[in-house]
């Protein structure tokens, strides 16, 4: 009983030390993806937004943070690190954006399949149900967050530890402090 419990203890210590690395990524996608759901249902679903959307976007989210954490650590990203970062941005994101192409792909005939119960028949639904424009449409979108993930990273990465937060959520720096070059040259007589 005693090696249970210490087995689950450790079980646990491991999925809080996973989530509290994954949280910070987990958030953004999940602001990303809520975003980017409900700018679709509000154009193409004549303002319905399902609740489904919050879901969605939860599992979009996880999934995501996790692989972009994974991504971090292959032979790939530490490839790219002798690239300018502009290409290790891109890279990434064409990766994540053919990967969310397939997946939607799959998600669509997997469902469909469930449906009719035979794969030519799933095909020929997903493709006979299909909306082009509302599948790119989420496609762009979700391409468009892992681009600004990936883009805010080397930022962050560049600027050091903490910096990219205190630039948008610190305080901000009085008129005196500003390293802002003002527009008006002083004793010009604009105030």
């Amino acid at each position: 009983m005693d090696r249970v419990v210490r087995e689950l203890f450790a079980v646990g210590k491991w999925l809080h030390r996973e989530f509290v690395a994954a949280r910070p990524v987990f958030i953004f996608f999940l602001v990303g993806f809520l975003l980017q759901l409900s700018i679709i249902k509000l154009v193409l679903e004549n303002f319905s937004i399902e609740v489904t959307a919050f879901s969605k976007a939860v599992i979009g989210a996880l999934f995501a943070a996790k692989a972009v954490l994974i991504l971090d650590e292959t032979p790939l990203a530490r490839h790219l690190e002798h690239y300018r970062r502009i290409v290790a941005v891109a890279v990434k994101t064409a990766i994540y954006g053919a990967i969310t192409l397939l997946l939607g792909i799959l998600e669509r005939l997997l469902e469909a399949q469930h449906r009719v119960h035979n794969f030519d028949a799933a095909a020929q639904s997903v493709i006979a149900q299909a909306s082009l424009y509302r599948f790119l449409a989420w496609v762009l979108g979700i391409t468009v967050v892992f681009a600004l993930y990936f883009a805010f990273f080397e930022i962050s990465e560049r600027m050091g530890e903490g910096e990219l937060w205190r630039l948008f959520f610190g305080p901000s720096k009085t008129a005196d402090d500003s390293r802002r070059p003002s527009k008006f040259p002083v004793g010009d007589g604009r105030s």
